[in-house]
């Protein structure tokens, strides 16, 4: 598993190599010293993991994460604890509080390999996507479906709930796949847990989509991207 670390701070770079050299499917490919380089690191390279820090100058790494479409598994390395829980919205495998130990570093490995073998172990369930709909296979039967069928989607557990128009689809699949997969200038991920239609949006009101029938939630971490794209 190739990693690189990115972190403003030397000794960070040091204390996760000791720790990394331990186990021997990790492998260093790259030190990055600001999000800027790790940007461009990623444009031409292979990384499987990143152990990313908060506060760094220039670009602070969460917002580093939201530039990423398809980002590879992240571990938080930060010293302060107050953004946990935007990390975790952004579905980081874990967050490692400095300064921490060997054995702890172990549990957050554990925690990567855990991810990455259940994301192996997926079938394909995006068959096929185009611009204007998309083969989605279920349990049973493959389905084509509408884009501007699709209303809004939930995360549900390692499954995702599709509401369509006249039904509901259970899909073995994350939804940070569908944000690869779908088009973003019709869908626009909202909350750790949900990611709507644009054309089905009826109001924003505070913290909250009003679509049709339903409210959705806006995470903190979504905030500033939806004021980007939307207003």
């Amino acid at each position: 598993m190739n990693y690189i670390i990115v972190d403003d701070e030397p000794i960070a770079h040091t204390i996760i190599e000791d720790h990394a050299a331990s186990l021997s499917d990790l492998t260093l490919v790259g030190n990055c010293y600001n999000a800027i380089d790790a940007i461009a690191f990623l444009q031409k390279n292979q990384v499987d993991l990143i152990f990313l820090d908060i506060e760094m100058p220039k670009l602070k790494g969460l917002d580093f994460l939201r530039t990423l479409t398809n980002p590879p598994l992240i571990v938080v390395t930060s010293a302060y604890s107050e953004f946990a829980v935007e990390s975790y919205e952004l579905e980081v495998c874990d967050y490692l509080l400095k300064p921490f130990s060997f054995e702890r570093f172990l549990k957050a490995y554990a925690k990567v390999i855990k991810v990455k073998e259940q994301s192996s172990k997926k079938s394909k369930t995006i068959v096929e996507a185009s611009p204007t709909s998309i083969f989605l296979k279920g349990d049973k039967e493959t389905h084509h479906i509408r884009l501007d069928q699709i209303k809004y989607l939930e995360s549900y557990g390692s499954y995702v709930k599709l509401y369509l128009q006249n039904e509901r689809l259970l899909i073995h699949e994350s939804i940070s796949h569908f944000e690869t997969v779908l088009p973003v200038d019709q869908f626009i991920r909202v909350h750790r847990s949900f990611m709507v239609n644009i054309a089905s949006i009826k109001s924003i009101v505070g913290n909250q989509i009003k679509l049709d029938e339903v409210t959705v939630p806006i995470g903190q971490s979504y905030k500033a991207i939806i004021k980007k794209r939307l207003f």
